[in-house]
């Protein structure tokens, strides 16, 4: 494989190098983060209940936000927003850590912290994604998004397993003020940015104007057969792919009877499999297309569950776990080149206009989508085991893939 379209875009696209080296380091400093947030609301309330509403409370300004975000792109300078938001985020992480070593952190204290962080997070998103047709030439768009998605994949890789060191010799609180950083130095670096852009025309931002722009955005999602295809294909994904990432202690102890250990090689092949994955896609989609990618790869991640049934047939451990991280990376391969495609096909065939809009409408329907599948998914748990749980989603996977690839609408994904 030839990877020097990586080198090239390095040499060539310098405001790329700046956005590319700020969600590396901002990347790990979230891995840090995710494992000491986890700890220390648990270290906080004593209770595993916290931490499912701390979660949800994280994913609301995704789910009700990022639409609004979206339409706010055009009355913003993008490159302020995103830089202000970076800054903005770290200052919450830094007051969450700095309540936490006084020891006033109280549990209502994180409910508002989370709420106001995941806010600022729904509002950079689209920004972000929307910027990337300013700073990119188009025919690099493909590349770019695959060594960006392949670089925050490595820093998450790297970050979780710096975690523990850093929360063991800085403490929770110290964990937090690294993360607060990686944020100051994500908002610097991206204030480097050189980008040419101007606000809307008729001015500055009006609330009768700002919902006409919104109403705009959602007129083009539901007019664009792309878009609502796109969708609808990653959120048949999450769907499919929920068993496997909320059940995976289940799997691992009830039908593979293993121990912890293969968690971590589960989720270790998983992440390598994305990294190798997002940076192998400008080389793959040479010979098969943005359709076949994400149709092929939405069967074969149905397939892959009887693979995940027949690991619980062999005999021996060592069998098992190496059987186990093979069917686990070809699953994080499959799910990154899917996840890369659905990125390149907003920012290279939407409108540059509607990318900010559509990509906010987009990631709030794909996003509210997986709590929805999660509490499918706990009612057929308790109904099924997993194997047959395993068996059924394979099943149903493979024939949403199917139908979805003999629709109409698809054909727009054609390249």
């Amino acid at each position: 494989m030839n990877f020097n379209v990586y080198s090239d875009i390095l040499k060539n696209e310098k405001n790329f190098r700046y956005m590319i080296l700020a969600n590396l380091i901002s990347r790990f400093g979230d891995s840090v983060d995710a494992i000491a947030y986890s700890w220390m609301v648990y270290q906080l309330t004593g209770s595993t209940a916290w931490l499912s509403v701390i979660l949800g409370v994280n994913m609301v300004p995704t789910v009700l936000f990022q639409p609004l975000g979206g339409a706010l792109t055009e009355y913003f300078r993008k490159k302020r927003v995103i830089v202000v938001c970076d800054i903005a985020r770290g200052g919450v992480v830094f007051l969450t850590g700095a309540c936490m070593l006084l020891g006033i952190l109280r549990p209502w204290h994180l409910l508002i912290l989370t709420f106001v962080n995941s806010s600022i997070e729904a509002l950079r998103i689209p920004n972000g994604l929307a910027i990337l047709p300013q700073i990119l030439k188009k025919e690099n768009y493909k590349a770019a998004i695959s060594m960006d998605q392949g670089v925050r994949r490595t820093s998450e890789l790297v970050g979780m397993g710096c975690a523990g060191i850093i929360i063991g010799g800085l403490g929770i609180g110290g964990a937090l003020f690294v993360d607060a950083v990686t944020f100051l130095a994500s908002g610097l670096l991206l204030s480097f940015l050189k980008v040419n852009e101007e606000k809307r025309k008729d001015a500055g931002f009006q609330i009768q104007g700002y919902v006409g722009t919104l109403k705009e955005g959602f007129v083009y999602f539901k007019r664009s057969e792309l878009a609502v295809m796109v969708c609808v294909i990653c959120v048949v994904q999450n769907l499919c792919t929920l068993p496997i990432e909320n059940l995976q202690a289940a799997y691992i102890g009830e039908y593979l009877r293993l121990d912890v250990f293969a968690m971590s090689v589960g989720g270790t092949a998983i992440t390598v499999g994305m990294i190798l994955g997002a940076l192998c896609l400008p080389v793959v989609s040479q010979r098969i297309s943005e359709k076949r990618l994400l149709i092929h790869g939405g069967i074969l991640i149905g397939i892959l569950y009887f693979f995940y049934i027949f690991i619980g047939m062999i005999p021996s451990d060592m069998g098992k776990y190496i059987s186990y991280f093979a069917v686990a990376f070809v699953f994080g391969f499959l799910n990154s080149m899917i996840g890369v495609t659905v990125q390149v096909i907003f920012v290279s065939r939407v409108p540059e206009e509607f990318v900010g809009r559509t990509s906010g409408i987009f990631n709030a329907l794909a996003c509210s989508s997986l709590p929805v599948g999660s509490f499918l998914l706990a009612g057929l748990s308790a109904a099924f085991p997993i194997a047959e749980l395993y068996l059924l989603t394979g099943i149903l996977s493979i024939a949403a893939f199917i139908l979805i690839g003999r629709s109409k609408g698809v054909r727009k994904i054609e390249n």
